[in-house]
């Protein structure tokens, strides 16, 4: 069968899977394993009396917990920032740390008023700038002043500078304070070497505590001149956090010689950033073994994979030369002059040049005009780096404005969202699709690297593009690909992911028709899982602009999270199954709906205004008022927001969602959900504490040390494992005194005490405040038959 008839054969066929799947609602399991997937031979055995009888138990295996992660899943960032910058580099270490309760007692989430510290580092990744990094010997005008060579001028400090505060960094305006007063980020606050743009150093130091409010608040600017200091909480509350760390993916160990000579082969994406438990005078904290109490989490960061199509036969580098656009060949044949230029750093050079080179042909600009092709340094001259977000808008740095105010060498123009920029252009010029249609594109530009360094080069056969771009998978599943942040890595993606899965229908939708299912259409019994565009659709945009909730973890109030498939496909697209079957799966063929999804993208309404002249604001659910959507406060429009962000509540039923926004405003909105990286559940854990960061979701793919794409976040894992063996989500007895079943004490006498699962799904229902309950009250609010029915519904 050929592709195009193999394509509307999945199409029909998927059509009427789902025709079938809306006319009943999916079965839940009559019953279920009540017993744990783990056991615990790790942990301490004891005996205790509970309501006067005899209970065997388990104590913590660990007196003291802390657990890390970085609050994103990947930061795709450049090291070597002469020529452009995209995203500037930004690795934060957070952390949580608990007290375990033994004999009993009740774990204690620990903060500054336990008389205690927590101290970060990263392993073997103690500096950036020189070998490893080219951000801040990078001359760039700051101050606007014509001169690249003024105190401070340089790149580092450049693409902060739309960010400010008044006083510090817990968001304090001072009475009676003008814009005359703010302080600005790299302006009057310059960034240190190889530290962060809140003054933290890669090599190590204390983390800051956010308390229950988020730390780390500095303000910013929007569209509409009226609308200033907009507050950014940039680390959410009950965290220690160490912010916006200039980590590259080289280790001190391994990285000789100049930047010149970096290859491949260099390249450790999943890095280790550890962080050890002090007392209040900086002595560290010993366990029983007379070891500091130290723990590591997966802190990955990798380069995006432009200079694969951007130099030597890759495609836009031979566009460019069809066009009679030369520069790029000139700057590579410079760098080869060096005797310790590696041909990948060369090939890293040129790709910049051409990037910029075709920018300048096809939208009018002048990057290069100053361009030397002989120059040692600075080779753009008096345009110095193009910082991209000087033109275009991006939530991800803070940047509301568009153009952005400042800029420096070269003339600024109102442009799309950087975002919706990039992606669009690229996935219409090369779409890339695999045999069913999914875009190779989104694996082959974003990080591509994997931990084993021996398998970053093109005779690894999962590496999903050869050296000059080429998707290798088109006539394959990308799916089966590997390397980078997400592919053969997340629980999302880990083909031995087992069940519970705790699924709505959507939810359950996605795993029938889409994980179980080969680029052939045809099911499989091991699983493919999902791909970036089965999570970043349209429908979970629709799902979250639909929301209108009262309380969140059971989804009281207005929301199609938890209908049937039916409803949620005449929400979404008006009944039509094929068009849903489209955005629920895009494809880059036919219509290219993941093209649609960034071009054809609608802005999510942030406030409403109600008054007939001039602003009076008021939230968006507000029942008079005209829409004012984020496009029309942020040149970043909503991206990377809540508002277009996918929902863990898009496929997981209630309780396994996230927390209510509004404590981040506007980053996320009252009465709907907020994001992932910004939500607690019971005694104020954060939901990545236990699940880990976004896109590196435990369970990771595990397939031995020589082969694994992440071996950092499984070792990760098991640093709170029960067992030495189980590598999931973190499980109460890492914190909790439980019994055979794995179910916290303070639960013996319920029902509970003899449902591993149904104790899981109480623990998802607790959120801030419910540990306070007793247990007869917290019983009492989420019945053990209402937490048993849903693990039933949700099981597959």
């Amino acid at each position: 069968m050929n592709r195009k008839l193999r394509g509307v054969s999945v199409m029909t066929a998927a059509a009427l899977t789902l025709a079938a799947l809306s006319s009943t609602a999916s079965a839940s399991v009559k019953e279920y394993d009540k017993n744990p997937p783990f056991s615990m031979t790790l942990l301490k055995p004891t005996e205790m009396k509970i309501g006067g009888k005899k209970v065997k138990a388990y104590n913590p295996k660990n007196e003291i917990n802390a657990f890390v992660n970085y609050e994103l899943g990947m930061h795709c960032v450049g090291f070597e920032m002469s020529y452009c910058c995209v995203i500037p580099p930004y690795n934060s270490i957070q952390s949580q740390a608990v007290k375990s309760g033994t004999d009993g007692a009740l774990p204690k989430l620990l903060t500054p008023d336990d008389k205690v510290k927590l101290y970060y580092y990263t392993k073997d990744n103690s500096y950036s700038e020189g070998n490893k990094m080219k951000y801040w010997s990078v001359a760039k005008d700051v101050d606007g002043n014509g001169r690249m060579d003024d105190p401070g001028d340089n790149v580092a400090n450049y693409v902060w500078k739309h960010l400010f505060i008044y006083k510090d960094l817990e968001g304090t305006i001072p009475a009676g304070a003008t814009a005359k007063d703010r302080l600005f980020v790299g302006k009057d606050i310059k960034v240190p070497i190889d530290s962060g743009p809140t003054g933290k150093h890669i090599a190590g130091g204390y983390l800051e505590y956010s308390g229950k409010d988020g730390s780390n608040v500095v303000f910013t600017n929007t569209l509409v001149p009226p609308v200033q200091n907009i507050p950014l909480v940039l680390t959410a509350s009950h965290l220690w956090d160490a912010l916006g760390l200039p980590l590259t993916a080289f280790n001190d160990s391994t990285r000789r010689g100049t930047i010149r000579s970096v290859t491949e082969k260099d390249f450790q994406p999943f890095q280790k950033s550890a962080v050890q438990v002090h007392d209040q005078n900086g002595r560290p904290i010993m366990d029983e073994n007379g070891q500091i109490v130290e723990y590591f989490g997966t802190n990955p960061v990798d380069i995006p994979n432009c200079y694969a199509c951007h130099s030597r036969q890759g495609k836009a580098a031979q566009m460019a030369r069809d066009e009679g656009l030369t520069q790029s060949d000139k700057e590579y044949a410079y760098w080869k002059t060096y005797p310790d230029e590696s041909e990948y750093m060369a090939r890293l050079s040129e790709a910049s040049i051409n990037i910029l080179s075709l920018h300048d042909a096809h939208h009018g600009t002048t990057f290069l005009k100053h361009y030397n092709d002989k120059a040692s340094s600075n080779r753009l001259g008096q345009t110095g780096e193009v910082n991209c977000a000087d033109c275009h808008g991006d939530n991800v740095s803070g940047n509301l404005e568009e153009p952005r105010p400042g800029a420096t060498g070269y003339k600024t123009v109102k442009a799309k969202t950087l975002t919706e920029a990039i992606h669009s252009f690229h996935l219409s010029m090369v779409p890339m699709p695999d045999a069913a249609g999914r875009s190779q594109a989104c694996q082959s530009c974003h990080p591509t690297h994997f931990q084993n360094p021996s398998m970053n080069d093109d005779t690894n056969p999962y590496r999903v593009a050869d050296r000059y771009g080429e998707g290798r998978f088109s006539e394959g599943d990308v799916r089966t690909s590997g390397g980078g942040c997400y592919v053969r890595r997340d629980a999302h993606s880990n083909p031995d992911a087992k069940p519970p899965f705790f699924l709505n229908e959507y939810g359950k939708f996605q795993l029938n028709e889409v994980a179980h299912k080969d680029e052939n259409g045809e099911r499989v019994s091991k699983m493919r899982g999902l791909y970036c565009t089965n999570c970043h659709t349209k429908v979970a945009q629709k799902m979250q602009a639909l929301d209108d909730l009262k309380t969140v973890q059971t989804l009281e109030g207005k929301s199609i999270r938890n209908k049937s498939l039916k409803d949620i496909v005449n929400a979404v697209t008006g009944g039509d199954m094929k068009k849903f079957v489209a955005i629920a799966d895009p494809k880059t063929t036919g219509g290219n709906e993941v093209l649609k999804y960034y071009s054809e993208h609608e802005s999510a309404v942030l406030v409403k205004n109600v008054a007939k002249d001039g602003l009076d604001l008021k939230p968006w659910n507000h029942p008079t008022g005209g829409a004012v959507p984020y496009a029309a406060a942020s040149g970043g429009n909503d991206w990377w927001l809540a508002a277009a962000e996918p929902h863990c509540a898009d496929c997981h039923i209630a309780p396994f969602v996230e927390s209510e926004g509004g404590q981040y405003f506007p980053i996320d909105q009252n009465n709907k959900l907020s994001l992932f990286r910004y939500s607690k559940a019971h005694g104020d854990l954060a939901c990545q504490t236990c699940h880990e960061s976004t896109h590196g979701l435990y369970t990771t793919r595990y397939d031995g040390p020589n082969r694994t794409v992440d071996i950092t976040t499984h070792e990760q894992a098991l640093q709170y494992s029960p067992d030495g063996e189980y590598a999931g989500p973190v499980t109460c007895s890492a914190c909790h005194t439980v019994n055979k079943k794995g179910v916290p004490v303070q639960l013996e006498g319920t029902a509970y005490a003899d449902d591993y699962w149904a104790s899981v799904t109480l623990a998802h229902f607790m959120r801030s405040g419910d540990q306070k309950l007793s247990v007869k009250e917290l019983v009492e609010k989420y019945p053990y038959d209402k937490s048993t029915q849903i693990v039933k519904d949700g099981w597959n």
